[in-house]
């Protein structure tokens, strides 16, 4: 009898959410054996082979690095919560801590994963007000508020891992348009509901990425030898508040109408909901020059073809 050839094998740790998820349902269709890093293996439902961690310390989960094809790190407490002190911290230290700890595992590899895709923020860019231009990959950071010092310290982390037979690359992620979770399910009710006027002043920019090119783009870069560094995952096409919320009114809305949230009416809803209101309220306009130079295909560059889609 021949022996029997292993699966092709990817880590994902902090694979069990939204984004990880979309992932492992892409790569299990190729055949691969996907392993998901969770502190929590009696999760049901969840698709992907489950391994404990703690997400930071090393165990016998860092065998199933060895020979594997790519490691991604999706870990991170969310953001999507109100930023007190202790949130604050969480959020800091599980992106923080679970990095050092995959550089470490790394390090203790015979055969390493070839590629290390690591979760990051366009938030370091910082702001993008009025009419200047998109923030790209060569755009200056800065660490100018509480997201911006979190992404800064995360990706500072993942470069501080450096090994020329491991190729990195952190995925500066936008806005994920998706159709069972992230914040467009939401957005989508409480058009519905005739609550789909701007946010704030309106004039704030959006970037954001359809699901189905997050996954896209991760796949690129796995395959992409040549690609390094920092990436920004974001559509070619980033849009106003104002217009990002009048697409939604034409397809959602009763009559195409609805009631702007001011400020301060935001802020009040971001605290009933438990939310943050400069998730809604900041303004980025990130684009990439990476996957432009690279000919990444996009499979939705304008708002309202990806709203269309999710809708199908």
């Amino acid at each position: 009898m021949k022996d029997l050839v292993p699966l092709p094998k990817i880590i994902i740790a902090g694979g069990t959410g939204f984004l990880g998820q979309l992932l492992v349902q892409s790569f299990l269709k190729d055949g691969y054996d996907v392993v998901l890093l969770s502190r929590n293996i009696s999760q049901a439902g969840v698709l992907g082979r489950l391994v404990e961690w703690d997400g930071e310390s090393t165990g016998d989960w860092i065998e199933e690095l060895e020979a594997s094809r790519a490691l991604i790190n999706l870990t991170g407490r969310s953001i999507d919560c109100r930023h007190t002190p202790s949130n604050r911290q969480e959020i800091l230290d599980s992106r923080i801590k679970s990095t050092r700890v995959l550089g470490e595992a790394l390090h203790h590899c015979i055969k390493p994963p070839a590629v290390w895709l690591n979760a990051s923020s366009m938030a370091l860019y910082g702001q993008c007000i009025g009419g200047e231009e998109a923030h790209d990959e060569n755009s200056p950071i800065t660490k100018s508020g509480f997201l911006e010092e979190v992404t800064v310290a995360w990706e500072d982390e993942f470069f501080k891992f450096n090994s020329p037979n491991v190729r990195q690359v952190a995925l500066r992620i936008s806005f994920i348009l998706g159709r069972s979770s992230g914040a467009f399910p939401l957005l989508k009710k409480l058009t519905s509901f005739g609550l789909g006027g701007n946010q704030g002043s309106g004039r704030q920019w959006m970037s954001w990425l359809h699901q189905d090119d997050w996954v896209g783009i991760a796949r690129f870069l796995l395959e992409k030898e040549d690609i390094t560094g920092p990436v920004n995952l974001a559509s070619p096409i980033p849009v106003k508040n104002k217009d990002f919320m009048r697409v939604l009114r034409n397809h959602f809305a009763p009559l195409k109408l609805g009631l702007p949230a001011p400020s301060f009416g935001v802020r009040i809803g971001c605290f009933l909901l438990g939310s943050a209101p400069e998730l809604a309220l900041q303004s980025r306009r990130v684009t990439s020059t990476v996957l432009e130079e690279k000919k990444y295909p996009f499979t939705y560059s304008s708002l309202n073809s990806a709203i269309c889609s999710l809708l199908e």
